[in-house]
C-alpha cells in the first residue's frame, strides 16, 4: 500500500512540474535540422539531455530562419536553436547566457576569392534575417559596393543557387559551408566576417525564459567544465577528434619539450666551453695584432695632422679666392645688365644710377658722378645718392687735383684728386678720389670703359628716338591720307585708340606693347586707301565683289607698313578682323593665334562702327552696342578681352551718371 502511494506521488509531481515547449528548428546541419519528422545535430541532443534533466515536453516546429524568427518575437513558439547573438537582436528577443558554439560568415563561390572587394557588382545569395546577410549589407554601404541580393530560405538553397548559375556567392556559416560545400563543387573563400555566439533565443520578457535560459546555462557550464566530454560532443559533429588521456595533451607536451630543452641546454653548455676556450686563445692573438696596427695608427695619424693642416691653409686660399671669383661674377652680372639696358627701354636717369653703382662696388674709396647739362647725378662713396643742380662743367678728359669748384658740394668730403671723362658735349663722367693714393692704370681703364658705355647709351637713344619722329611722320603721312580719302574712317581710328589704349593699360600690357596698340589702332584701316570712294561709302549693301574688296584691306595695310619698316605694327594690323572662333579674315587665324593686339583692336573697332551713322545704317545706342559684343564673347571676340571692355565701359557710364 506505501509502496502504490509513493508511486502515485512521483507521477503527481513530475506531472505537476513538467514544462510544455515549442522549439523552433530550421535546416542548418550539423547544427540543427528536421527531416523525416526527426529532428537531428547538435542542437537537438542537447536539447534532449537538457528536457530529460527538467522534465520539458518538447514538440518541435520546423520552417524557414526568417518565419521562426518572426514566429518567437509574437510569442508562438517558446525557444529556438542556433541563434546569432548581436545587439541588435537582444533588442527584440532574449538569450541564454551560455554559447553553445562560436561561429562566423564566410563567402562560398565557384572561384577563389581573396578579398572583400572582389564581393562588389555580385549576385550575393543570403539567408531572410541571416546575422551574416545584415553585416554584409551594412559593409557595402560603407564601402558604396554595388551588391544584388538573391534572398532563399537557407544555407542549402544558397549554395545551390550559385551552383544553378542563379547568384555569382552565397553567404553561409563557416559550419555549415565546412560540412557541405563540397557537395555543390564551390570553393571557401578566405574572405570572413561578423563572429558570434550561437546561442538559444527566447520571446522578448516571457515569464518562463529566466527559468528556462537558468537550467540551459547551468547545463552548458557543466558540459564546458568537462572539457573531454565538450570536445567529444563537437568532434561527433563536426568532425574534430580530440583523444581522451589521463595526462593532458598540454601537460604531456611541456614534459616533452622541458626534456628536449635539458638536452640541448647539456650540449650547449659543453660546447661554450670548448667555444670560450678557442675564443680566448684567438683574443690574445688579436690583441696583439691590434697592439702593432696601433703604432702604425699613431705614426699615420701624425702624418694626417701634417697634411690636415696643409689642406687647411690651401682651402683658406681657396675660399679667399672663391671670394673674390664671386665678387668679379656679382660685377660681371651687374655689368652684362647694363649692356643689356643699351638695348631696352631703359630710362637716362636709371641708366646713370646704374653705371655709378658698379664703379661705387668696384672703387669703394671714390665718388661718382654723371653730369647731364645742368643735372649731376651723385653717388658718394657711403654710397647715398643725389641729384643736384650744376652749372654745365665743361673741361677736357684728365686728372686734375682736389675738386672743382663747380661741384664743392658739402655731401663730397675731402676730395685728393678728380677724374673727367665725356661722354659728349652735354654728357660727363666725374669720379672723385677720397684715397691719397692714386688710382691704378687698371681702374682707369674701368672708368674709361663706363664713359664709352655712357656715349653708347646716348648714341642709341638719339637713334631710337630719331627713328620713332620717322616712325611719326610716315603715320602722319598715311592718316592724312586717308582723311582725303575717306574722313570718317580718319575719324573712326581716332576714337578707337583711346578704348583701345585703356583695354591695353587694364591687361597689364608692357609699355612697348601699349605704344604698338596705339599706333596699330590708330591705322588698321588705312588699307582702305586701295578700295574706291564709292564703295566705302554705299548706302545700301554690297556685293559679293565689292565686299572681297573691303576684306582686302587689312592685308593691303600691313604690306605698306611694313615698308614703311613698322613690321610689328604690320602684323598687328593685318589680323585686326580676325575672329575669335577662326571665322575671319585675311588668314582664318583663331584663338591664341591671334595677336593680343589685335584681339583689342577688333572690339574697340566694331563697338566704335556700331555707335557710329553709317551710309548704310543709323548709329546703335552704346547700350544696344554693347549686348552685340556680349553676344558676340567667345565667337567673334576673345571673351578675355570683351570682359575688359565691359569693366572699362561700366566705369566710363557711371563717371558720366555722377557728373
Amino acid at each position: 500500500m506505501k509502496f502504490r502511494v509513493i508511486v502515485l506521488l512521483i507521477f503527481c509531481t513530475c506531472t505537476i512540474f513538467s514544462v510544455s515547449l515549442k522549439i523552433g528548428v530550421y535546416h542548418n546541419p550539423p547544427l540543427i535540422d528536421f527531416m523525416d519528422g526527426k529532428v537531428s545535430g547538435l542542437y537537438s541532443e542537447i536539447i534532449q539531455e537538457i528536457a530529460n534533466a527538467n522534465n520539458w515536453q518538447v514538440e518541435y516546429v520546423y520552417g524557414e530562419f526568417s518565419q521562426l524568427l518572426d514566429n518567437l518575437q509574437a510569442g508562438k513558439i517558446d525557444l529556438m536553436t542556433a541563434v546569432a547573438f548581436t545587439e541588435e537582436r537582444a533588442k527584440i528577443i532574449d538569450y541564454n547566457r551560455e554559447s553553445v558554439i562560436l561561429n562566423w560568415g564566410v563567402a562560398c563561390s565557384k572561384k577563389q576569392i581573396d578579398s572583400f572587394l572582389d564581393l562588389d557588382n555580385k549576385i550575393i545569395a543570403v539567408v531572410e534575417k541571416d546575422v551574416y546577410a545584415d553585416y554584409l549589407e551594412r559593409q557595402a554601404g560603407d564601402f558604396n559596393f554595388q551588391l544584388r541580393f538573391f534572398v532563399v530560405e537557407d544555407y542549402e538553397e544558397a549554395l545551390k543557387a550559385v551552383k544553378d548559375g542563379l547568384a555569382d556567392i552565397a553567404i553561409v556559416s563557416r559550419i555549415f559551408a565546412a560540412k557541405n560545400a563540397k557537395r555543390y563543387s564551390l570553393k571557401i573563400s578566405g574572405v570572413v566576417f561578423s563572429p558570434v555566439e550561437l546561442r538559444f533565443a527566447f520571446p522578448k520578457g516571457a515569464q518562463q525564459n529566466h527559468v528556462l535560459t537558468e537550467q540551459i546555462d547551468n547545463y552548458l557550464s557543466s558540459l564546458k567544465s568537462d572539457s573531454s566530454r565538450y570536445n567529444t560532443l563537437i568532434a561527433r559533429y563536426l568532425g574534430t577528434y580530440v583523444e581522451e588521456k589521463v595526462i593532458p595533451r598540454w601537460l604531456s607536451t611541456i614534459l616533452i619539450l622541458s626534456i628536449f630543452g635539458v638536452a640541448l641546454l647539456a650540449l650547449w653548455i659543453i660546447s661554450l666551453r670548448k667555444i670560450v676556450q678557442r675564443r680566448t686563445q684567438q683574443l690574445e692573438k688579436i690583441v696583439s695584432d691590434l697592439d702593432k696596427k696601433n703604432e702604425e695608427l699613431t705614426s699615420a695619424n701624425e702624418e694626417i695632422r701634417a697634411q690636415d693642416q696643409e689642406i687647411r691653409a690651401i682651402n683658406e686660399e681657396l675660399e679667399k679666392t672663391l671670394e673674390d671669383l664671386e665678387i668679379s661674377i656679382r660685377r660681371f652680372a651687374r655689368s652684362m645688365n647694363l649692356f643689356n639696358r643699351l638695348v631696352t627701354d631703359t630710362e637716362n636717369e636709371q641708366f646713370y644710377q646704374d653705371i655709378l653703382e658698379i664703379l661705387n662696388s668696384i672703387l669703394p674709396d671714390c665718388s661718382t658722378a654723371v653730369v647731364s647739362e645742368n643735372t649731376c647725378y651723385l653717388q658718394t662713396s657711403t654710397g647715398t645718392k643725389h641729384i643736384l643742380n650744376v652749372d654745365f662743367f665743361s673741361a677736357n678728359d684728365g686728372r686734375f687735383d682736389g675738386i672743382p669748384k663747380e661741384f664743392e658740394f658739402p655731401e663730397l668730403g675731402k676730395v685728393s684728386e678728380t677724374l673727367c671723362l665725356t661722354a659728349n658735349e652735354k654728357l660727363l663722367l666725374l669720379l672723385f678720389n677720397h684715397s691719397e693714393r692714386k688710382l691704378s692704370e687698371e681702374f682707369l681703364k674701368l672708368v674709361e670703359a663706363a664713359a664709352s658705355a655712357l656715349k653708347a647709351f646716348i648714341t642709341i637713344r638719339n637713334y631710337e628716338n630719331e627713328q620713332q619722329r620717322m616712325h611719326q611722320r610716315v603715320i602722319d603721312v598715311l592718316l592724312s591720307a586717308l582723311s582725303y580719302h575717306e574722313p570718317y574712317t580718319a575719324e573712326h581710328s581716332s576714337r578707337a585708340q583711346k578704348y583701345a589704349v585703356k583695354i591695353a593699360e587694364y591687361l597689364n600690357l608692357e609699355g612697348e606693347r601699349i605704344a604698338k596698340v596705339y599706333w596699330a589702332s590708330l591705322i588698321h584701316d588705312i588699307g582702305k586707301l586701295a578700295i574706291p570712294r564709292e564703295i566705302l561709302r554705299k548706302p545700301s549693301k554690297l556685293s559679293p565683289h565689292e565686299y572681297e574688296l573691303v576684306k582686302k584691306h587689312p592685308v593691303v595695310a600691313a604690306e605698306l607698313l611694313e615698308k614703311a619698316g613698322l613690321s610689328d605694327i604690320a602684323k598687328i594690323v593685318r589680323h585686326h578682323h580676325e575672329r575669335y572662333d577662326g571665322s575671319g579674315y585675311p588668314d582664318g587665324l583663331r584663338g591664341e593665334q591671334i595677336p593680343v593686339e589685335s584681339k583689342i583692336i577688333s572690339v574697340v573697332d566694331a563697338f566704335d562702327a556700331m555707335t557710329s551713322d553709317r551710309p548704310y545704317r543709323p548709329r546703335l545706342s552704346k547700350e544696344d552696342a554693347i549686348k552685340e559684343i556680349k553676344m558676340n564673347s567667345g565667337t567673334q571676340f576673345d571673351p578675355v578681352v570683351v570682359n575688359v571692355f565691359l569693366k572699362i565701359m561700366e566705369q566710363e557710364i557711371d563717371k558720366n551718371s555722377k557728373e
